[in-house]
């Protein structure tokens, strides 16, 4: 069995074995951080386990200004554009994110002198994100260099470290610091620049290309018109929580973040369907074949609905295992949040019509509209209803999300497709009405187990008589590959 399981991976394309190993590689950080989360919120009180999760959502907006966030598409189509001096691009980016962090540090220190502590953080722990980031970054330009060219054993092993070494030096680093909640801060970063620092000197070894124009005003060309749609993305998904900290406590954050964090584990599932099933979808419409593409997306789209079912079935198990009693109200805060990230995988299906025709603009627009929706929603129902209700109006900005992809990507098939659609309009509403009812549903059952049981069961019929469609989805990729 292992010889020919060993047989059959060195028969793969190297495309194939690239994309296994990215997959396995992002399963084994998310699974590290699940693993760690019942060690964390045991050893740290809700306040303390609340200010890494504030941390993370303030670092993940700052990037988007002081690195651009140039290591995704830009770095990516660059390996294109400068195939012939890559090791230079790489190093002159770098140069261009070492500038603006230094920017970046310097202008919250004037900002900090005039208007206080902004961010909820005493400084050193701000110049730590900030340099962080630059070292997070010199990491990523420097796997995006690999993953161009399918050298997937360094970047995997990168990966793997940095997935298992931060939640080690998290543990401790609580321990071993006077402020356990900073502590948690301290071994993550610590984890990031151990990895990113030597990646930093190789980009710099590689290359002594420190400044390039034609690089830098492609960066900025590239990367400035798309700050909308990053920092939309990020107020989406992380704004939440910042307005829980000022609307409500940070022990409500904490309870938050637990259950936000738990739900994502669906997206390991659904990131893996949908890396899976990409590019057949592009295969089918390079040979103008939309009706496989109509016919297997319901299908597939009825197994994430039917896996996130489960999960929320499975709430209260999973705060149990993964928490205290502080935190038994994550289970009413999991079902909306679970919700989100099945229509998280419908709107990436739509919006890969649009980065196939290359119709970014419409991406771009998408993301604003969410954003600015989600904020809203938040500002009105947070003060009212509590943090719970931030759930929901996540859920309700997701379901708009996926509505404006829907109807961009139908302006893009009239314009490329002759308005033939690749996909199943009246399906995917059915599946997706369906299933937001079923959730709903679901949250009174968590009071009688023998129903909830019941359900569980069921569902996990359905997956087994789905399970065909998911392995042929791996088995096309395969061959696309």
């Amino acid at each position: 069995m292992m010889r020919k399981a060993i047989s059959k991976y060195k028969g793969l394309p190297v495309i194939a074995k690239a994309s296994f190993w990215a997959l396995f590689s992002g399963v084994v950080q998310r699974a590290a951080s699940v693993i760690a989360t019942p060690v964390f919120t045991r050893i740290l009180t809700t306040e303390e386990y609340a200010q890494y999760s504030l941390y993370q959502s303030w670092q993940n907006i700052l990037q988007i200004f002081v690195c651009l966030n140039v290591f995704n598409y830009a770095a990516y189509t660059a390996m294109v554009k400068f195939e012939d001096d890559k090791d230079g691009f790489i190093t002159a980016a770098q140069t261009l994110v070492t500038l603006l962090t230094l920017a970046g540090i310097g202008v919250y220190c004037f900002v900090r002198l005039f208007a206080g502590d902004i961010l909820g953080f005493p400084l050193p722990i701000v110049v730590l994100m900030f340099f962080e980031i630059l070292f997070l970054s010199a990491c990523n330009l420097w796997q995006q260099r690999r993953r161009y060219e399918y050298q997937y054993r360094g970047m995997t092993v990168v990966s793997v470290i940095i997935g298992v070494m931060g939640p080690l030096l998290g543990v401790a680093a609580v321990y071993g610091a006077d402020d356990p909640g900073y502590g948690r801060i301290y071994g993550s970063a610590a984890a990031h620049i151990a990895v990113g620092l030597p990646l930093y000197v190789w980009n710099i070894v590689r290359s002594r290309t420190f400044v390039r124009r034609k690089y830098w005003r492609y960066i900025l060309a590239f990367c400035l018109p798309l700050i909308p749609h990053f920092l939309s993305i990020q107020i989406l998904s992380k704004s939440d929580r910042i307005m829980i900290d000022r609307m409500c406590s940070t022990s409500d954050v904490a309870v938050y973040s637990l259950a936000y964090n738990l739900s994502m584990l669906m997206l390991i599932v659904s990131d893996a369907l949908l890396a899976a099933y990409t590019p057949y979808t592009y295969q089918c419409m390079k040979e103008k074949r939309p009706e496989p593409i109509r016919k297997r997306t319901s299908q597939l789209l009825f197994a994430v609905a039917l896996c996130n079912i489960l999960f929320i079935l499975f709430a209260p198990e999973a705060v149990a295992l993964f928490a205290t009693e502080e935190y038994l109200e994550a289970i009413y805060v999991i079902p909306a949040v679970s919700a989100s990230v099945y229509f998280m995988f419908l709107f990436n299906l739509f919006a890969n019509i649009e980065y196939y025709y290359s119709e970014t603009k419409y991406v771009a627009a998408a993301s604003v509209i969410a954003a600015a929706v989600n904020v809203g929603l938040n500002f009105i129902f947070i003060q009212r209803y509590g943090y719970i209700a931030a759930a929901y109006t996540t859920l309700i900005s997701y379901v708009l999300y996926s509505v404006s992809h829907y109807l961009f990507m139908r302006k893009v098939t009239k314009k490329y497709n002759k308005g033939q659609p690749f996909y199943d309009g009246k399906s995917l509403l059915a599946i997706s009405v369906i299933f937001v009812a079923a959730t709903l549903c679901v949250i009174p059952l968590y009071q009688f187990m023998v129903m909830r049981y019941s359900l569980i069961f069921a569902t996990c019929a359905g997956l087994w008589f789905k399970r065909e469609v998911m392995t042929e989805m791996f088995q096309k990729r395969q061959k696309t590959g």
